[in-house]
């Protein structure tokens, strides 16, 4: 658990959900994270001791971290482990892409035997200190304005929720954004233009309820690919309803692709995201493993 998720609301909905996990799983080892990074430290050494459920508790980037410690060199440690979540956090972005209900009444799956192997996203960027950057991520990376758009959230209060947080994180980005030229290969097709964005997705929501990939499935081998033109501020705020109700790929500035592979470059220092946390800058290749983590899903997820 991340006791800090949600603005602090994990801690408050975990006090009052305790008994309910308990009559589901009487016994239990529970960790809570103390600094980034540590969720996926703490899911390794669980997978290695032989744990073979992790359920995590928190937002977006903590389910993040914890898929992370599933893998060794893009294996996973544990091919039978699996995983599952209780969505404390802002965005809860997975939880609607897996059509898990609400934190209350999430805790009847932690303990489900039904889980479905789902893909997994693959980042490698460059980081701060000009390293090679490697970040697994569930739901989406972003290149471009997404990823100027969490290095502003994550520096400030998500007290106004996953919705309002987002929304209001858009409009602010788009103001002090500038779209760079970026060379973009998308199965072996190349690119080179101004891009305000190029959304890889792994799941169908984003960005606190942002519905950016509707066309997406949980285990077809393929990451949704969108390209976005060069928009001005107008532009992008004229068309904010399209995120939210998933006609993003009708818009005449937006090419939709389906992919396996995407590298993208750039002269000017681009940031890129997973999973609303900012691993690091271009150039970057993002591919897709198959099937790789167990996950367990609500009803009727988006499946082949």
């Amino acid at each position: 658990m991340n006791p800090r998720s949600g603005n602090g609301r994990a801690l408050k909905a975990w006090a009052r959900l305790q008994s309910s996990v308990e009559a589901v799983v009487p016994e239990y080892t529970m960790l809570h994270t103390e600094y980034g990074g540590h969720a996926k430290e703490l899911a390794t050494k669980a997978l290695q001791d032989g744990y073979t459920r992790i359920v995590s508790c928190g937002g977006d980037g903590t389910h993040n971290e914890v898929a992370n410690g599933f893998f060794q060199n893009d294996q996973a440690i544990n091919p039978d482990a699996s995983m599952v979540i209780v969505p404390f956090g802002t965005g809860c972005d997975l939880g609607r892409s897996l059509r898990l209900p609400k934190p209350d009444d999430t805790i009847d799956y932690i303990a489900d035997p039904q889980t479905t192997a789902m893909d997994v996203g693959k980042l490698q960027c460059v980081g701060e200190d000009g390293e090679t950057v490697e970040n697994y991520f569930l739901i989406a990376a972003h290149a471009g304005l997404g990823g100027h758009l969490n290095m502003q959230v994550n520096n400030r209060s998500k007290a106004l929720g996953g919705f309002l947080t987002f929304l209001l994180g858009v409009i602010t980005a788009r103001l002090t954004y500038t779209d760079p030229e970026m060379t973009v290969t998308i199965d072996g097709e190349t690119i080179t233009k101004p891009f305000m964005d190029i959304i890889m997705a792994n799941g169908q929501y984003d960005g606190g309820g942002m519905h950016i990939g509707p066309k997406t499935l949980l285990n077809n081998g393929h990451l949704e690919v969108y390209t976005i033109d060069k928009l001005n501020f107008l532009g992008v705020l004229s068309n904010i309803p399209r995120i939210y109700n998933g006609t993003l790929e009708e818009h005449p500035k937006v090419t939709y692709y389906r992919a396996k592979k995407i590298t993208i470059e750039s002269n000017e220092k681009v940031w890129i995201s997973p999973d609303g946390e900012v691993s690091g800058v271009l150039p970057a290749t993002v591919d897709v493993i198959p099937q790789s983590i167990n996950m367990v899903m609500g009803p009727n997820p988006p499946l082949v």
